[in-house]
């Protein structure tokens, strides 16, 4: 099977801790006209997800993604995504999947498309979150609405802000299997001078959004905590953090070590941006160890997280992939998104 033997398996375990969840902040909105770069396989955004005729165990699985860049057929692939979770499904588990940023620019058919590719990739695989990366703006603020618009999934940030007011949900919350799970997001300041600055900046060139950047970080702590808060007013089970934020010192202050110690009542936190490999530990700000899984790049990890259905310890781990031949050739797996892929790849004449 494809978890077998070409990948390693990071993990870790810690004891869990009640949290709660709700969305403040009005969306903003922007509706536009139909892109001009739709193209023979764009259209087919309905989920292709097969749930095995199996009972649910009880435990629910987040799995989750990030730094994508459009390498929608490389390492594991989607295709392999799909097989991960389908391998998970037919143990029981209840399967959730979402993404950490930058999913959407990378290949030549990412800019063909202007992103639209992956969105509705991501909606064949029955995405549940996502939150924007640094590349999410890459194509200009008004094509970013475009795609969430056209996205089936959520997209949630706690720091993103026009004017002062924030954007998009700061977080959701997903009930499964009589849990709720809240989702709050959380994306890098530095998308401000990674992404082309247009994208931020009204007619007259004034910057009118931000990801609440100052010099200390502390403003991006207080949104993630208010944010945790009021999930946990709302009674949420768990709260998962999803940052686009890393760990890179150029990024300081706005890095993971800097915000998430700051923030309490976070049970899992999970983590793009670097493509890192690595699961690690850090401390919260009442002295709690949590663990930060990572995401890598190009499909070529996929972490997860285990909540069991007797609210014992949460486990968590990472998927990575380490051949040259990608997964659904080595283990030459068909499911109905290795055949979505395929027709994508004939439809823009990738092979």
């Amino acid at each position: 099977m494809i978890l077998a033997c070409s990948l390693f398996v990071g993990g870790c375990a810690r004891e869990e801790e009640p949290t709660e969840s709700v969305p403040s902040g009005t969306p903003v909105i922007v509706t536009t006209q139909t892109s001009e770069t739709e193209a023979p396989g764009l259209m087919d955004t309905g989920s292709l997800h097969i749930r095995p005729a199996v009972e649910a165990n009880g435990d629910i699985v987040i799995l989750m993604t990030g730094d994508m860049h459009c390498g929608f057929d490389k390492n594991f692939s989607m295709g392999g995504l799909y097989e991960i979770r389908y391998q998970h499904e037919l143990k029981g588990d209840t399967v959730i999947l979402v993404d950490d940023g930058d999913a959407i620019q990378g290949e030549p058919i990412a800019y063909q498309t202007r992103g639209e590719i992956m969105i509705g990739l991501m909606n064949n695989m029955d995405y549940a979150v996502a939150i924007p990366g640094e590349h999410e703006f890459y194509y200009g603020m008004d094509r970013f609405f475009e795609l969430v618009n056209k996205a089936k999934f959520d997209y949630v940030c706690c720091n993103f802000v026009k004017d002062g007011k924030q954007v998009l949900k700061p977080y959701v919350i997903k009930e499964v299997l009589g849990k709720k799970i809240a989702f709050v997001g959380v994306t890098t300041p530095k998308a401000i001078t990674l992404a082309p600055a247009e994208s931020f900046q009204d007619e007259n060139g004034n910057y009118v959004y931000g990801f609440m950047q100052d010099e200390t970080g502390d403003l991006i702590s207080n949104a993630v905590q208010s944010a945790v808060d009021k999930a946990r007013s709302e009674g949420a089970d768990y709260v998962v953090l999803m940052g686009h934020i890393g760990n890179e010192e150029i990024s300081s202050p706005w890095v993971y070590t800097t915000i998430t110690s700051k923030v309490k009542g976070v049970d899992i936190y999970l983590d793009g941006y670097s493509h890192e490999f690595k699961v690690e530990e850090y401390i919260d700000a009442e002295g709690k160890k949590i663990s930060r899984v990572p995401a890598g790049s190009k499909l070529n990890g996929v972490g997860w997280v285990r909540i069991p259905k007797d609210e014992g310890a949460i486990t968590c781990g990472f998927y990575a992939y380490a051949n040259k031949m990608k997964a659904t050739d080595l283990f030459e797996i068909e499911n109905p998104m290795t055949r979505r892929v395929d027709d994508v790849k004939k439809a823009y004449n990738m092979d």
